[in-house]
């Protein structure tokens, strides 16, 4: 495991010198192209003679979680494949879908949630082409302010709780974490921030706790004394599949062999991404995150397949929460990408 979870959050905030939250946050919260190539993309014969497509668009974030894109595309490895990969910035899988869907993008990095709240609505019909990340120990966390009387997560009863997106991924870990210990979620006022801005909220009192993944972990630790309350990662939600790499079956039935070749660009990463210092270094260069931060963030593990009995637990713990309709039909065989024969 890449992360540092022996080191507690409170003995690490100490050591955290000054570091400019707001280049990180500004990286964090923007928009625009995060790097790739400057080419227009396109389709027809590659230079290679083999690819059905050798220029496409993918979907992107500036966070720790899609470390392996951002590696591959530093790296080299699209190259090496014979693509020209252009990445673009989105917030996340469910602002990314439509762009799917009507071909901006071909690909997209995102959370695995709303990929599968989508295919259950019939809006569209994904495939899932490669793994990305997947919790660890506290790497997701809920957080309290300094002097909040919340001592306990069962003391998180009643309480006005932030989380970046209701019925998402982070709301999905919070509430199977709760009740493995023992806390009523149906008790908690569930308000939506976006994560650069729960520290804030903290520190005023708007919220009793947030929902915090790292970066933000650390630097709320270290800018305003945040306090861990519940690790989110236990029980049912330990070494849980958050996120992965997207496109649309249509696009994919049609470019198997462009798609194998993405997906062989990021396995490739994701093995190098077992070196924690080769992440470090890569988000240090395209989320702006401060060296220091880089070197005490705790971080969790990309997969480098992806696995269905994993997202088999997805969509029954999202079943359990009522974000998926108990009748959901989710053929998860289905959406899993199988490379072309040799």
């Amino acid at each position: 495991m890449l992360g540092r979870g022996s080191r507690s959050v409170h003995s690490r905030r100490a050591a955290i010198s000054v570091l400019g939250t707001a280049s990180l946050l500004a990286a964090l919260s923007g928009c625009g192209l995060l790097g790739g190539s400057s080419d227009d993309g396109g389709s027809g014969g590659g230079s290679n003679g083999q690819l059905e497509r050798t220029q496409i668009t993918v979907g992107a974030m500036p966070i720790i979680d899609s470390a392996p894109i951002h590696i591959a595309a530093q790296k080299g490895f699209f190259k090496e494949q014979g693509l020209d990969v252009k990445l673009e910035t989105v917030t996340g899988a469910a602002t990314a879908i439509p762009k799917l869907i009507n071909g901006e993008l071909q690909f997209t990095y995102g959370a695995y949630v709303p990929v599968f709240q989508a295919q259950a609505k019939g809006t569209g019909d994904f495939k899932f082409v490669a793994d990305s990340y997947q919790t660890a120990e506290n790497i997701f966390v809920i957080m309290v302010g300094r002097d909040s009387t919340i001592k306990t997560p069962k003391d998180l009863e009643g309480k006005k709780i932030a989380t970046n997106t209701k019925n998402s991924i982070t709301d999905l870990l919070a509430k199977s974490a709760m009740e493995t210990a023992g806390v009523n979620h149906s008790t908690v006022t569930w308000v939506e921030f976006p994560f650069p801005d729960m520290q804030a909220r903290l520190d005023d009192k708007q919220i009793d706790a947030a929902v915090i993944l790292e970066p933000y972990v650390t630097q709320a630790a270290r800018a305003i004394g945040a306090v861990p309350i519940l690790d989110t990662s236990q029980g049912p939600t330990s070494n849980f599949p958050i996120s992965g790499y997207t496109g649309m079956s249509k696009f994919v039935a049609e470019n198997p062999k462009t798609t194998e070749a993405f997906r062989r660009a990021l396995v490739k990463a994701s093995e190098v991404a077992r070196d924690r210092t080769v992440v470090e270094e890569a988000v240090v260069q395209y989320a702006r995150l401060e060296k220091q931060v880089a070197q005490l963030v705790r971080i969790g593990t990309f997969p480098t397949s992806v696995d269905r009995t994993r997202l088999q637990r997805t969509v029954d713990l999202m079943k359990q929460y009522n974000m998926l309709p108990a009748n959901a039909n989710i053929n998860i065989d289905s959406m899993i990408f199988t490379p072309p024969a040799s």
